[in-house]
């Protein structure tokens, strides 16, 4: 993990570049677990990046790989930038509140910024994390995430389903919080297969055991791109 606050932000996938699991003690696995390779070099540079694949495919895998989480089985990415990992299933203490939550984690800017963004997609921050809708929970892991790399340099977000729970109101706001706060930060999105047509500068698509790049022209039609996987 790479930090330069006097560069854009950008994630190098090398050619061959392979993705899976390797032996372990606990794994059970004696060989390397190939899930998809890298048929030529990818480049994600400032924006938003979508990734798709079936399940099981090796989206999360793809995920937590760049984060540093899993290791890779062949090649190493260059990155440059603050990796944050954002899991569907991040959880917070079912006792506090958003609010305090929002206070112990920022100060200053990036506090102002949590809580202009929870007033905008319409999180109520006085209510127990515990209390809170699957989607409100969504909202509150979208929030630290977008904090955290508020004013912060160079950034690389990798959130796994991030919309899952929201309704159409609140995505379109993720939405525009994500275009207007676009200069220094990469987002690589995994998408559920139920989304609709998605706004991208590009996708990372999984399929027949390979990870391809697709330029997209604004915005990507996945009900047509699902068609293509396998």
């Amino acid at each position: 993990m790479n930090k330069d606050s006097h560069h854009l932000p950008l994630v190098t996938v090398p050619d061959s570049f392979q993705i899976g699991y390797r032996p372990g003690r606990f794994s059970g696995n004696r060989e390397n677990v190939l899930l998809a390779e890298a048929t030529k070099a990818i480049e994600l540079s400032k924006g938003r990046h979508l990734l798709l694949a079936r399940n099981g495919r090796g989206k999360t895998t793809l995920l937590k790989t760049i984060a540093g989480i899993i290791p890779s089985i062949k090649g190493k990415i260059a990155l440059i930038g603050t990796v944050q990992f954002v899991d569907e299933d991040l959880r917070f203490d079912d006792e506090l509140k958003t609010r305090h939550l929002f206070k112990a984690l920022f100060k200053n800017d990036q506090l102002s910024f949590a809580h202009s963004m929870a007033d905008t997609i319409e999180l109520d921050i006085e209510k127990p994390y515990g209390k809170l809708s699957k989607g409100n929970r969504q909202k509150v892991a979208l929030v630290v995430a977008e904090a955290r790399a508020h004013n912060r340099g160079p950034q690389i977000l990798l959130l796994d389903e991030p919309f899952s729970g929201l309704d159409f109101a609140a995505r379109e706001k993720v939405d525009a919080i994500w275009t207007e706060n676009e200069d220094s930060i990469v987002r690589l999105v995994c998408v559920h297969p139920d989304e609709p047509t998605l706004k991208a500068d590009s996708a990372i698509m999984i399929r027949e055991g390979r990870l391809e790049q697709i330029q997209v022209k604004g915005s990507l039609d996945w009900l047509e791109a699902r068609k293509t996987l396998n």
